[in-house]
């Protein structure tokens, strides 16, 4: 497995830590904590159309988040001078060819960030968070057939979309329209979960965890749309990690961790069905590179996420092992690690 070279990590690094800390966008008042629902989150204070002042909501009230903040406070970098150095950093990575964003993916998952998207917890998830684990984790993963896809998969939990009281601006489905993106009808009328780029293979599917009987769709409300339920996502999606997009100056988007990522692409690839049970290989393969790195760079937290997984009940467990009774090669790597 090829090691990325220090200089590209750092810089990479760098270029995350640059999108953190760049200031919320027409801030007109110090960010604040509010409670709602017991916990505590950080909102800003902002100038909408008009003129008119409206709640921001920033994140969770985090180490992290707080840190933020603080920069924020004390920074004096403009927005102007923000592009110039991110895009700097960008052009530099993507002249060392690390995996970077087409025209289209780019444009969209761009318009989806600007709107608050990741903002308000969506987390990018499939193939296209898969091709960002390798300057993340310093080791080239994303080569070859596992890392092909046409499809964009966006995640977000539905209670989490209730809590936080703020919207995409605009909503989705003006975003998803505007970028010439039609919603796909499905069993549920009026209620579509996956958005098509007519004549084209270009889908945007949105995805909520079910902990319910059902998977059917799930309104999000922050971002005024409806994803697909799916079961066994809460633990993809929990925790996720910061990552830039390399797409002009970069996309600030969120990712599952890579050990969540790596566990639940077991879980995944045992559940398919009917056509989609081509797509298991394709899982298995994901799953494999990404234990095989983390192994080398991170053995802890593979081995804690592996263990937690299996704890959550005997459905996840005979997923899991399905998957390694048909790959144990991953079954090895798991046992080493």
């Amino acid at each position: 497995m090829r090691q990325i070279p220090l200089t590209l990590q750092t810089l990479y690094q760098d270029l995350v830590q640059a999108h953190l800390d760049r200031p919320v966008d027409d801030l007109a008042g110090i960010p604040h904590l509010r409670k709602v629902g017991g916990k505590s989150w950080w909102y800003a204070t902002v100038r909408g159309p008009g003129g008119a002042h409206k709640q921001q909501f920033i994140g969770p009230d985090t180490p992290e988040i707080a840190a933020r903040i603080s920069a924020w406070k004390s920074g004096n970098n403009d927005a102007r001078t923000f592009r110039q150095h991110a895009a700097e950093k960008s052009r530099a990575l993507r002249a060392a060819r690390m995996p970077a964003l087409d025209m289209r993916t780019g444009k969209t998952l761009r318009a989806l960030a600007q709107a608050g998207t990741f903002r308000l917890g969506g987390v990018l998830v499939g193939t296209h968070a898969f091709r960002l684990y390798d300057l993340e984790l310093g080791v080239s993963v994303s080569a070859g057939a596992a890392a092909i896809t046409a499809d964009i998969d966006v995640a977000a939990f539905e209670k989490l979309s209730l809590a936080i009281n703020d919207h995409a601006d605009p909503e989705l489905p003006e975003v998803l329209d505007g970028l010439g993106l039609k919603p796909v009808e499905g069993l549920d009328r009026g209620k579509p979960v996956r958005w098509r780029q007519p004549g084209s293979d270009f889908v945007i599917d949105f995805l909520s965890p079910s902990f319910g009987q059902s998977e059917g769709p799930q309104k999000l409300e922050a971002f005024g749309l409806w994803a697909q339920g799916l079961h066994f996502l809460n633990f993809l999606i929990r925790d996720p990690i910061p990552a830039v997009a390399l797409y002009r100056e970069g996309v600030l988007l969120q990712i599952p961790s890579p050990e969540r990522y790596a566990v639940h692409k077991l879980i995944v690839a045992s559940r398919r069905r009917g056509p989609g049970r081509a797509k298991a290989a394709k899982d298995l393969l994901q799953a494999r590179l990404m234990i095989e790195a983390l192994n080398e760079t991170r053995p802890g937290d593979i081995s804690a996420a592996f263990k937690e997984a299996r704890k959550e009940g005997p459905a996840w467990r005979d997923a899991i092992d399905s998957s390694l009774s048909r790959s144990p090669e991953i079954a090895r790597l798991l046992k080493r690690g």
